[in-house]
């Protein structure tokens, strides 16, 4: 059941950032610029382009509020992309880490709205709702707000990520092959983060709109928070109750999918099922998701371009700022791609084995 996806046409960077840290840049000949709205028309002198778009980023302050970041490579790898771009074009940016406290990181947000504290707001939504009110908030503010990798009901300005539905059919569709071909039951179990966010949901939807009509069954989905230590639990809690009277597990992200192939691996070495009985199917392939993969310890994923969401949200920025139009005018969805990877081709995948830093 393949999507097609909207492709963005992105570059890959890469630098060091550290949560709160500003950024210096390249000054324009004619010094920092106020408003930008509408920096070009349809022509374009060829050497005055560059000088127009730093004029229009210089000074303005980003601020990047994702769930967790220092030690996460998902996060940092976003905001590695966006020190550096917004570094080069003379913005000042700043990372806020609320630590995965949904509670801090309202109060983060609603504090740098209070104080006029940022231009744009770059935020990784929790669940769906969470956010609602910051973002209105923001957007009677004046202040751009764009949503990465987990879209909420209240829009903002746009939100970038991948195609969490597709990417779940494509990835349950592999597990309903490779089930197929091993003859094991038509039973599957679903592993996600909190269950109320718009990954989980539109995971489980797309899971199910796979395994229904193939006459699979989903024998439990359990929620962990996104903690590795609660995803290990729940596999062997599952392992326990249905020892190999399923096919495997459908796990949200990469790392918890980690966490439960080791579940996995543990109870083999211990007996208590069968060696290569149980498949661990994902979406994302950071490099250590990667090293599990090439070691047996995870199937497959459905990897998407990590890197392109932090790039992206980079030139959504840049675009909001040159065009001027007021926060909250206009409302856009964006998807990265995606691809199945599996020990055949992980190291010839460009979106594969991303790094933090």
């Amino acid at each position: 059941m393949k999507k097609k996806l909207i492709a963005l046409a992105l570059a890959s960077v890469s630098a060091v950032v550290l949560a709160g840290c500003s950024t210096g840049g390249r000054t324009s000949a004619t010094g920092p610029a106020g408003g930008a709205g509408q920096t070009f028309g349809e022509n374009v002198q060829l050497f005055d382009a560059t000088q127009k778009v730093h004029e229009s980023m210089q000074g303005k302050k980003v601020a990047f509020v994702p769930i967790l970041y220092k030690g996460y490579n998902l996060t940092m790898n976003w905001g590695v992309s966006m020190e550096r771009a917004f570094g080069n074009l003379g913005a000042d940016f700043q990372v806020y880490d609320p630590n995965f406290d949904t509670d801090k990181m309202t109060r983060i947000i609603s504090d740098l709205i209070a104080r006029k504290a940022a231009d744009v707001l770059i935020l990784h939504n929790p669940d769906v709702g969470v956010l609602s009110k910051q973002i209105e908030d923001a957007q009677r503010a004046g202040i751009y707000t764009v949503v990465v990798n987990m879209i909420s009901s209240r829009l903002g300005d746009a939100y970038i990520g991948v195609d969490n539905l597709a990417a779940a059919e494509d990835i349950a569709q592999r597990a309903v092959q490779d089930c197929e071909k091993r003859g094991a039951p038509k039973r599957l179990a679903i592993i996600d983060g909190p269950g109320n966010d718009a990954a989980s949901l539109l995971w489980s939807k797309g899971v199910r709109n796979v395994l229904d009509p193939a006459g699979f069954e989903v024998v439990t989905t359990a929620h962990t928070q996104w903690q590795n230590s609660l995803a290990q639990q729940a596999a062997e809690s599952i392992i326990q109750q249905q020892k190999n009277d399923f096919c495997g597990f459908l796990v949200t992200y990469d790392l918890n999918s980690v966490a439960v192939g080791d579940a996995v691996q543990s109870a083999v070495s211990r007996g208590v099922i069968p060696a290569d009985s149980l498949g661990t199917y994902t979406m994302a392939a950071d490099t250590v998701w990667c090293d599990a993969l090439r070691a047996g310890r995870v199937t497959a994923s459905a990897s998407y371009d990590v890197q392109g969401v932090g790039t992206a949200a980079v030139v959504t920025t840049q675009q909001l700022v040159q065009t001027g139009a007021p926060a909250g005018s206009s409302h856009t969805v964006a998807f990265v791609p995606h691809t199945i990877v599996d020990r055949a081709n992980v190291d010839n995948t460009t979106i594969a084995c991303y790094k933090g830093q």
